[in-house]
């Protein structure tokens, strides 16, 4: 990652659950599920739902089966953090 890459803050074990503030303005939560993968949520769409999983520093996002919106895979965290 570079040093001019937005930081996309992860839940651990120890904190489960973390938020950010996107570059819409939009707060996007993150909730641990297992080890590098995530639960997204939007303060925006309260519909909206979608599995993030990490490997290293590329990301692949999963909207849930109903939820329109696009998905991805090799993603920066410039990509989400640009993207919500």
């Amino acid at each position: 990652m570079s040093a001019d890459e937005p930081l996309i803050p992860l839940p651990t074990a120890h904190e489960k659950e973390v938020s950010f503030l996107a570059r819409s303005g939009a707060v996007v939560t993150l909730r641990l599920i297992d080890t590098d993968r995530f639960e997204v949520k939007l303060d925006t769409r309260m519909d909206y739902t979608a599995t993030l999983l990490k490997s290293g520093d590329v990301y692949e996002l999963h909207p849930a089966p109903g939820v329109h919106a696009i998905g991805g895979t090799g993603l920066t965290a410039t990509d989400l953090y640009e993207r919500f």
